[in-house]
């Protein structure tokens, strides 16, 4: 089956999720996936950064990695002081795309 944008695995999150913390005003989730150049990655999702959309901050090569950058991003997020920007640094076929399209500059997401 083609799946240029990865919509394939949309329907098998719990079987694909490594780790997942939920918070009032935020998201922390690792999942392995198959439309990235890594099979697994980390995304943020905080009322702060991006209009409250996910943000791919990390991508990993095995799932003990994916599991440390996850706590590494928990622990980011949850600190006193957060991060002044988040940059997507996502290598799915649908990001890459917007890149040919709109350039890098939609990657960096500065805290509103």
């Amino acid at each position: 089956m083609f799946d240029i944008f990865g919509i394939g695995n949309m329907g098998n999150y719990e079987e694909r999720k490594v780790a997942r913390w939920p918070e009032d005003d935020w998201i922390v989730d690792t999942c392995r996936v198959t439309d990235s150049d890594k099979p697994f990655e980390t995304a943020v999702k905080h009322t702060n950064y991006n209009f409250g959309k996910m943000i791919i901050v990390e991508e990993y090569d095995d799932e003990e990695s994916a599991q440390k950058g996850h706590d590494k991003w928990v622990k980011t997020m949850s600190a006193d002081e957060l991060p002044e920007r988040l940059f997507d640094i996502s290598t799915c076929s649908a990001s890459k795309f917007c890149s040919a399209i709109c350039g890098d500059g939609y990657r960096q997401n500065p805290k509103m």
